[in-house]
C-alpha cells in the first residue's frame, strides 16, 4: 500500500535539434532524419508531500 503521495511541479526547457532531407520537410515539420536533444534545463518550482488516504 502506498502511504505518501509526493507531487513536484515545475517547468523544463530544451533545444532540439532536428535534421531533415529537403527544405519542404523542413518548413513542415514532417519526417526528420534525426532528432537530438541539444541542451535541457529542469527548474522545480514546488514539492508537496502529503499522506494517501485511501480506503482500500
Amino acid at each position: 500500500m502506498n502511504k505518501i503521495i509526493k507531487t513536484t511541479t515545475g517547468e523544463a526547457s530544451f533545444i532540439l535539434e532536428e535534421k531533415f532531407e529537403d527544405e519542404a520537410k523542413a518548413e513542415e515539420g514532417k519526417e526528420p532524419v534525426s532528432q537530438e536533444v541539444k541542451e535541457m534545463s529542469i527548474k522545480i518550482d514546488n514539492i508537496k508531500w502529503r499522506k494517501n488516504e485511501s480506503t482500500s
